[in-house]
């Protein structure tokens, strides 16, 4: 049996929070799923569930841009909260205390998109 290679849970918590922090002062074009999900590294379908349970815990906040996506869909963007800064950040520690203790590698604290740059 196959058992589905599953990411760890707090990093892909701080990668999403991570990545809309970095993109805070950018236009709304960078903050949709599309984006995240490149960036990222998680499957828009599974994004869009951790997008849903961010927002409901307040961690970031869903805006409509006004505008229709090629499907009809409208054009959605999201904006990390002050709240979801600190978790952001607290979360990063947490994994910092894990690569100390050798259990999570420094690249974990990177986008997978960092290395495009």
């Amino acid at each position: 049996m196959n058992m589905r290679k599953q990411r760890d849970f707090p990093v892909t918590l701080y990668r999403i929070l991570l990545y809309l922090s970095r993109m805070k002062s950018k236009d709304s074009d960078h903050k949709r799923i599309v984006r995240i999900e490149r960036a990222t590294g998680v499957d828009r379908k599974e994004l869009k569930e951790y997008l849903n349970s961010l927002e409901k815990t307040e961690l970031i906040e869903q805006f409509d841009s006004g505008e229709v996506g090629r499907g009809g869909h409208p054009v959605i963007y999201w904006e990390i909260t002050e709240a979801g800064r600190m978790w952001r950040s607290d979360i990063g520690r947490m994994i910092q205390l894990g690569q100390r203790m050798e259990m999570y590698p420094s690249s974990f604290f990177y986008l997978p998109s960092d290395e495009i740059i």
